[in-house]
């Protein structure tokens, strides 16, 4: 019986520090400032702040402020992104502390499809955005084909039953 309650006591300690190593980072504070560069498509980050709060029910909400030395996030519209993912339309470069608090994070959004000079349509931008804000609240990459935050989101435009329990592992319920 000892053995038994031991082993699953292993089993669940294992479980929770797994999540650890799959989340990028948590905010410690449950409102957070949010700076978007002038642009033509700066509503549709918007919107997808917005989405994520929705989808949520609030437990993180975004203010959004003028001034980027005001921000937590910044989100940035560049030609392309400055990573050397070369393919990438959109980055998250995320500041964390040594306890895994986020401090800050920068989101970058390119104007175009890989190298080429086609823009990217209102739905494939919306796609990218509700992504990368993913990342910007903690969550990695999945492998679950419906998720926003799968990598190839070309099966997924919102998000999903799958990207909800993965934040409330990360934030708990509100």
């Amino acid at each position: 019986m000892k053995k038994l309650l031991v082993l699953l006591f292993a089993l669940m300690f294992t479980a929770s520090n797994a999540l650890a190593v799959e989340m990028i980072g948590k905010w410690t504070k449950d409102e957070i400032n949010v700076y978007i560069e002038e642009n033509r498509n700066a509503y549709l980050m918007k919107k997808s702040f917005g989405d994520w709060e929705s989808a949520t029910n609030k437990r993180l909400t975004f203010e959004f402020v003028d001034e980027q030395e005001d921000a937590d996030i910044v989100v940035l519209f560049v030609e392309k992104c400055s990573d050397k993912a070369e393919h990438a339309v959109g980055l998250t470069y995320p500041v964390v502390d040594h306890n895994g608090h986020f401090v800050s994070a920068k989101i970058e959004i390119a104007k175009f499809a890989d190298k080429s000079t086609i823009k990217l349509s209102n739905l494939d931008l919306t796609k990218i955005m509700r992504h990368e804000v993913g990342h910007a609240l903690g969550l990695e990459h999945t492998n679950i084909p419906y998720s926003i935050m799968n990598p190839t989101i070309d099966k997924c435009l919102n998000i999903g039953k799958d990207d909800i329990k993965i934040f409330k592992e990360i934030y708990g319920e509100k």
